[in-house]
């Protein structure tokens, strides 16, 4: 056989247009070196040519006969394939011999890497020469481009991954009008990102990526899931569109991402539906189907797959295998696994294509009625099981399957809202109650919440109905002025007493108490609606709810001076979520026993109660009651006189209030900050932070006690003019600004003290102390990994050690004991 060295079709321009990848070519060329057979596979335009063909070009040394590229994309039958690959081999074919044996002849002595590109419809006659390769040229070895495996025996698999992508940030305002922009240095940082710059600049000289148009081009990668393809599609597109334009566009992804024919592209690639097109052309009717059906979610599990997608040409016993199928065709991909359920899902041009194909089926609200009918059954489940005895884990699964969910249940919600299934709507609104209210997603549920109420609202059905306006007022409790929660609850109390709805009576009821409470309102009229509250709760037999009222009770008791009353009350509570397996209901109880402890200043008790909890609300990542415990903490140390220990929990409590969009929060959290400031002789700084928290209440209306004993003190400080100069210092200033300055504490000339390792830590210095890892740390006591990791960075921080052997002699030295 006589031919040059290689005929890898890479000019100098593709040399210089390739972006990333270079972990994924040094890995293969790694790989080729042990490997005989390796076959890249993927979704279209997912880019396996383009690195095999740089994975080639890095090998050419290593084949002293060089390596042969044999593209088999006009190859769709058996003899066509053999032909095309002895072809491009140059080999000798007669009458005498198969052209397999032709093939194999000319590869017998060769020491080479022979490079099959575009294999999928020729995977069968492509396993067989392989095969009969590997056994007969022993110095031949193979890189193959699928967008299915062959599935021999010594085939390694690769799968070529997306693009990186920028994560999507988790906004304070769920529903901003622009995405949030990406930092400068991500640029570099990130594949999808400098790929579409850098294809964006090519096609217009003058294109730059600024802050204002960052969030827009990290979008875009985002929404073509880091294909390459896909996006050199789009970024050609800002010849003539701003990247806001292009991102717009994408809902129609199929008419915007096309090629001008002058990239030189094959015709397959030449429209993103050409890509996709080639694909769906590989798969049998079966196959098709489900994936049509499978664009109505965003995620799924088989059972809901079998449940939502079987019928009328899917035999439910049949989705099993077809997941196996399309899995290996790159059409879905592995997505995750949640408590012992593995996840799927489509790349989401996959997905665009197969909803494209349903709709043109006609089945559309057909599979997405079908899909409602099934969430909002399977969360009422979890719903119903939950106000009953119920592990601790099976719990925080839930959670994490609502996690997962939760874009999956915005869209049924918003499509259920446009089909006329409003009650379904509430159903499911109400079935995530608790998850919105751990993860603290207020704004987000009172969103959902307010599109489903206002939706035909004469239509619904009024026990439901009730119930909806009392869950938005409770979700609003901390997000709206007052005067306009309490307006929505006496709506929620108006239509739960007109059907004599149990749970809304006492939701109703208990946000109206609260509202009281927190606003000075009249203690009298709150003490009578937590009662009455209360005797709604029983009937209700709703967990949630009776918890909730009766730490209104018990802070309504504490307002009155009642401390038995209100210790009764917040013991109840947790005995009760004990029993139940409800941690963080159990977790709620013992954040105020603390509280209640501190008042009575039993600093220890106080500060083990509040470490317990807070642990609890960390792993949870329970955010509305991880800043109020963090907050009570930090102003526990301030009692104790230890304002140094104080920064931490302080800051952790602005830093998560903001997060969560809260502006009560975030007023609470800077006014603890202020008293830490006093605390530390800035008056002036303190000053500035609680006239930034006093202007946050009053566009809420919730006025405060604490915002007149604050102002007193530093009054007392720097006198009046001073502290009203820096009353109003930060008062027009962008929040970001503030939680920036106030997070930015004054450096102190003294040395700090040690910190003291909390309770928790303690007990995790002592078992690290005896050698066990932080996997059987974290066996040991109930807890993450990644908690027990973070309980080890703050052990050795706080001891000014770096490694385990320093922890062990200093737990060797009974130093773990309390102090």
């Amino acid at each position: 056989m006589s031919h040059p060295r290689h005929n890898l079709p890479l000019s100098t321009g593709e040399f210089l247009r390739f972006v990333g990848r270079e972990r994924d070519i040094v890995d293969l060329c790694r790989l080729l070196g042990t490997a005989r057979l390796v076959t890249l596979t993927g979704t279209g335009g997912i880019g396996k040519t383009r690195l095999a063909l740089h994975v080639g070009e890095r090998l050419l040394r290593r084949f002293p006969n060089g390596i042969r590229y044999i593209d088999l994309s006009e190859s769709t039958h058996h003899g066509q394939a053999l032909r095309t690959v002895a072809n491009g081999l140059q080999a000798v074919e007669d009458d005498a011999r198969t052209t397999t044996e032709s093939i194999i002849t000319a590869l017998r002595t060769q020491n080479m890497l022979l490079l099959l590109d575009t294999c999928e419809y020729a995977v069968g006659p492509m396993a067989q020469l392989c095969q009969a390769i590997l056994r007969d040229c022993p110095r031949v070895r193979i890189l193959v481009t699928s967008r299915q495996p062959l599935h021999v025996p010594e085939e390694n698999i690769w799968r070529v991954p997306p693009l990186s992508l920028p994560a999507r940030p988790t906004p304070t305002d769920p529903y901003a009008s622009s995405p949030a922009p990406l930092p400068r240095r991500d640029i570099q940082r990130y594949e999808s990102v400098r790929l579409f710059v850098t294809r964006a600049h090519a096609a217009r000289s003058g294109f730059e990526m600024t802050r204002e148009n960052s969030g827009y081009v990290a979008e875009i990668c985002r929404m073509l899931d880091g294909m390459p393809l896909a996006i050199e599609l789009a970024a050609a597109r800002v010849r003539v569109l701003s990247v806001q334009q292009i991102l717009r566009r994408l809902d129609d992804r199929f008419q915007l991402l096309t090629s001008d024919g002058s990239d030189a592209l094959p015709a397959r690639q030449r429209t993103l539906r050409a890509v996709l097109s080639w694909s769906h052309e590989l798969l049998s009717e079966p196959e098709r189907l489900l994936l049509h059906r499978l664009s109505v979610f965003s995620t799924w599990y088989l059972e809901a797959a079998e449940e939502v997608c079987s019928g009328e040409g899917v035999d439910p016993t049949d989705v099993l295998s077809l997941h196996f199928s399309l899995l290996d065709k790159s059409l879905i991909v592995m997505d995750v696994e949640l408590d012992g359920l593995t996840h799927y899902r489509l790349p989401e041009t996959v997905r665009a294509y197969a909803a494209e194909q349903l709709a043109a089926e006609g089945c559309v609200d057909h599979y997405w009625g079908r899909f409602l009918d099934f969430c909002v059954g399977r969360t009422e489940q979890l719903l119903e099981r939950a106000r009953g005895p119920l592990s601790w884990r099976e719990r925080v699964g839930s959670l994490r399957l609502h996690d997962h969910h939760r874009d999956n249940y915005g869209r049924l919600i918003m499509w259920a809202l446009a089909h006329g299934r409003v009650d379904d709507a509430l159903r499911l609104c109400t079935g995530l109650r608790t998850h919105w209210n751990v993860r603290g997603l207020a704004s987000e549920g009172s969103w959902r919440l307010e599109r489903t109420l206002e939706t035909d609202p004469d239509g619904q059905d009024p026990p439901l109905r009730a119930l909806g306006l009392a869950l938005d007022a409770e979700l609003r409790l901390d997000l709206d002025p007052a005067p306009e929660v309490a307006t929505r609850a006496r709506l929620a109390l108006e239509a739960a007493r007109a059907c004599r709805a149990p749970e809304a009576m006492a939701t109703a009821l208990t946000i109206l108490a609260q509202l009281g409470l927190r606003t000075g309102g009249d203690l009298e009229e709150s003490e009578r609606q937590a009662s009455a509250a209360w005797s709604w709760a029983e009937r209700a037999q709703d967990p949630v709810t009776e918890g909730a009222v009766l730490e209104v009770s018990a802070l309504l008791a504490r307002r009155r001076g009642d401390g038995d009353t209100a210790l009764l009350h917040l013991k109840r509570r947790t005995v009760r979520a004990e029993e139940l397996g409800d941690q963080w209901s159990r977790a709620r109880g013992l954040h105020l026993l603390g509280v209640l402890a501190a008042e009575r200043r039993e600093f220890a008790p106080a500060r083990a109660l509040m470490e317990e909890a807070l642990e609890v609300f960390t792993h949870l990542q329970a955010n509305p009651a991880t800043a109020r415990c963090s907050r009570a903490l930090g102003r526990l140390h301030l009692s104790e006189g230890r304002p140094m220990e104080a920064r931490e929990p302080l800051s952790t409590s602005l830093r998560v209030s903001f997060a969560s969009g809260q502006r009560i929060a975030v007023a609470r959290a800077l006014e603890a900050l202020a008293e830490l400031a006093l605390a530390e002789g800035e008056a002036e700084r303190a000053a500035a932070l609680v006239g930034t928290a006093a202007g946050l209440r009053e566009s809420l209306q919730r006025p405060s006690a604490e915002t007149v004993r604050l102002r007193s003190a530093i009054e007392r400080s720097v006198g009046p003019a001073r502290a009203a100069e820096a009353w109003g210092a930060w008062r027009a200033l962008p929040l970001e600004q503030v939680r920036d300055r106030a997070l930015a504490f004054p450096t102190r000339e003294e040395a700090p003290q040690p910190e003291e390792l909390t309770r928790r830590e303690r007990e995790i210095a002592e078992l690290a102390g005896q050698g066990l890892s932080n996997r059987e740390i974290a066996a040991r006591l109930s807890i993450s990994q990644a908690t027990a990791a973070r309980h080890i960075a703050n052990i050795f921080r706080k001891l000014s050690i770096s490694s385990r052997r320093q922890l062990t002699g200093w737990a060797s030295q009974g130093e773990t004991g309390a102090p």
